[in-house]
């Protein structure tokens, strides 16, 4: 195309208006096809920083998810653990009864040697690696019957215990923290532990200490099924937590498609205009490059 000097600044005003709207109804058409207003934080303009504050606020909100998912797992374990030692308290009672009532105190001083084993492998109870009775000393099983006996049913002995007394927490959101564990030291556990090492190696079992053994054992057994609560409640406040979170989480995400879903009733429309616009400017150019002063001189 020749360019005249008189129509050259308004054809170059024109090829520059209509390389713009040829870019803007690339993007639109893009926008159109995709579905989605940009594949970049870039491309969003004022509303980026919106959507970056949202993807971060899912992130965190399920991370609080996961973490509280995995603490009812665990809280499941100790469940099951703490169940299955108020069974053998309750095994433990029976014998003592029977005991009480003339039975040969022999078998009842080797069932109370195999369930203290027994009850001291539930205080070691594991769950995806983790010792659930260990406090915060998770790597190494918490208790041991090894050197430990109880000669006194009314003196505390935490002899078998090696964690500590810090007990596990979870956050499940961003201000608020639930406490779930359990100590292997704790009264409950103690008390079991006592009562059935005292039972297994007494060298004399009388009336007086089978009562004595009987009451411990009712008072270990009150404990966990108090400890029984606490895990319930425990694992109750994490799955509404649970629930919270991920409602937010829903919302957030319906904002974030909203943010960057594109209107396809609006690119209809701005698509129509664009093209029309380019038609118009492409007219006017060629009206443009046809232009000559001779054709006014004739």
């Amino acid at each position: 195309m020749v360019m005249r000097v008189a129509t050259f600044g308004l054809t170059s005003s024109l090829l520059s208006q209509s390389l713009a709207t040829q870019a803007k109804l690339a993007e639109k058409t893009n926008q159109q096809v995709s579905g989605v207003n940009s594949t970049d934080y870039a491309g969003l303009g004022t509303d980026a920083t919106r959507m970056v504050g949202l993807e971060v606020a899912v992130t965190r909100s399920e991370a609080y998810q996961s973490a509280g998912t995995l603490a009812n797992t665990r809280i499941e374990a100790m469940y099951s653990a703490t169940d299955s030692m108020v069974d053998l308290l309750t095994q433990m009672r029976a014998e003592v009864s029977a005991a009480s009532l003339g039975e040969d105190s022999t078998t009842l001083q080797s069932t109370a040697a195999s369930l203290l084993e027994e009850f001291t492998a539930l205080i070691n109870t594991q769950s995806q690696g983790r010792y659930l009775f260990a406090g915060s000393m998770t790597g190494e099983p918490p208790a041991s019957t090894e050197g430990y006996e109880a000669t006194s049913l009314t003196d505390v002995n935490t002899g078998y215990y090696s964690g500590d007394e810090n007990t596990a927490s979870v956050a499940v959101s961003e201000s608020w923290t639930i406490d779930y564990g359990i100590s292997g030291g704790n009264d409950a556990l103690e008390k079991a532990m006592r009562a059935l090492s005292y039972l297994a190696n007494a060298d004399t079992l009388d009336s007086q200490s089978l009562t004595a053994a009987a009451d411990l054992l009712v008072e270990a057994q009150d404990g966990i099924s108090s400890l029984q609560v606490g895990l319930s409640l425990a694992a109750s406040s994490i799955e509404r937590a649970i629930t919270s979170e991920e409602e937010f989480t829903a919302t957030a995400e319906e904002l974030i498609a909203e943010i960057n879903t594109s209107d396809t009733a609006v690119l209809a429309v701005m698509i129509t205009s664009y093209n029309t616009q380019l038609e118009a400017s492409y007219s006017a150019l060629g009206t443009l490059s046809s232009l000559s002063l001779m054709d006014y001189l004739r």
